[in-house]
């Protein structure tokens, strides 16, 4: 596997059907959203991709160990959490984030590598409490989004700034602002409902990274379906925050899933395209802009109850999609490489008139980066220097 690190952009990690994202801010600070690592495949359908291995290779090194300023994690399915156990004991993680639903799993109902993660999230809890905030790297937390429990004894020393619910930007990471280089824009998870569905209860937000001379957004929603994609668009238009919407990649939400834009008709048992969704997503979109389904490849068609990728879900994002669809894992049998977005690359979004200038060869470039062996002759990004 040979390909280029972005001096800032997104890599989307070929995972098979699952999440596995890291977001390069500067050659200091990396975020990694979500994770699924297999050292080797675990099941027929499920490709080998070792992206701990990968992570040590290309994050920058503290005290000769590699290091990770932010781990954020949208909800603690297999599929996302997968290798946490491993990249915890070779990675040192500067600072966790997540939602407050970690905390109301019962272990039983977890994966071991979610099981390592709620260990791990509540040694650092009960570090932040115990020393009223002033912790270094590799204690630090940030708890996103809502929850009643948060206000239970065991949570009252909990310093309000480490706790952002949706509505708010956050520019700090690990302890330092870099809000000249990122921001993260929270946009869920909502208070939960009694019972709610873990994936309904996925953390959900806009990342916005800097560059020299241009800067990207993508639009980051985990497993959320139509009735919360729907409250985070209805809340930011009240609220003045459409663009906080905007997206230059948007990572299609559950893996490709028809859930973001049909809904099941009880009466009928139909599922019913709900357009106006796809219309306001359509509408939030930048140009270039990119939908991105890290999944195992689309199929033509799907027979009831199957589980994402969906192929109607793809046909209505391929109808909004400024300018491609790709699929992470759209040949498994290849020795597939990442997909990379290189914001340096690119005049995408300039900082003055006078630099602007149209993305080229990107799509060349992204084909090259995905299904190579050998590095890209130009990064996927959204131009060239």
């Amino acid at each position: 596997m040979a390909f280029d690190t972005p001096d800032c952009g997104f890599i989307f990690w070929p995972v098979g059907t699952g999440d596995s994202t890291t977001i390069v801010i500067n050659d200091e600070t990396f975020m990694q959203v979500d994770l699924r690592h297999m050292a080797k495949s675990e099941g027929d359908d499920d490709p080998a991709y070792p992206v701990v291995d990968e992570l040590e290779k290309i994050l920058p090194t503290i005290n000769n160990t590699p290091y990770l300023s932010t781990f954020v994690l949208t909800h603690p399915d297999l599929d996302h959490i997968q290798g946490f156990s491993d990249l915890l004991e070779r990675v040192t993680i500067g600072e966790l984030w997540f939602t407050p639903r970690i905390f109301r799993e019962y272990k039983k109902d977890l994966c071991d590598d979610a099981i390592a993660f709620k260990e791990e999230a509540e040694r650092r809890l009960k570090a932040v409490i115990d020393n009223n905030g002033n912790v270094e790297s590799g204690d630090r937390i940030r708890i996103i989004g809502y929850d009643d429990l948060l206000e239970e004894d065991e949570f009252s020393g909990l310093p309000d700034n480490l706790l952002t619910i949706p509505g708010n930007f956050v520019t700090n990471i690990d302890g330092v602002n870099v809000d000249t280089d990122f921001s993260a824009f929270i946009h869920a998870p909502f208070k939960p409902e009694e019972d709610e569905e873990r994936n309904d209860t996925s953390l959900g937000m806009q990342v916005t990274v800097i560059g020299n001379k241009s800067s990207a957004s993508a639009l980051l929603l985990g497993d959320l379906k139509y009735s919360s994609i729907r409250k985070i668009i209805d809340a930011s238009k009240q609220n003045g925050n459409q663009n906080e919407l905007q997206w230059n990649i948007l990572l299609a939400p559950h893996h490709c899933s028809k859930s973001v834009m049909f809904v099941k008709n009880e009466d009928t048992e139909e599922y019913e395209y709900q357009s106006d969704i796809m219309e306001d997503l359509e509408e939030s979109a930048l140009d270039p802009g990119y939908i991105i389904s890290s999944s195992m490849p689309v199929p033509d068609s799907n027979e009831q109850g199957d589980n994402p990728p969906h192929a109607i879900a793809k046909e209505k994002y391929e109808l909004i999609a400024p300018n491609d669809f790709i699929c992470t894992h759209e040949n498994p049998e290849e020795d597939t490489n990442p997909v990379v977005f290189d914001v340096e690359c690119t005049d995408l979004i300039p900082t003055d008139d006078d630099t602007a200038s149209e993305a080229k060869g990107l799509g060349a470039a992204i084909e090259s980066a995905r299904g190579q062996s050998e590095p890209p002759s130009s990064k996927a990004g959204f131009g060239s220097k």
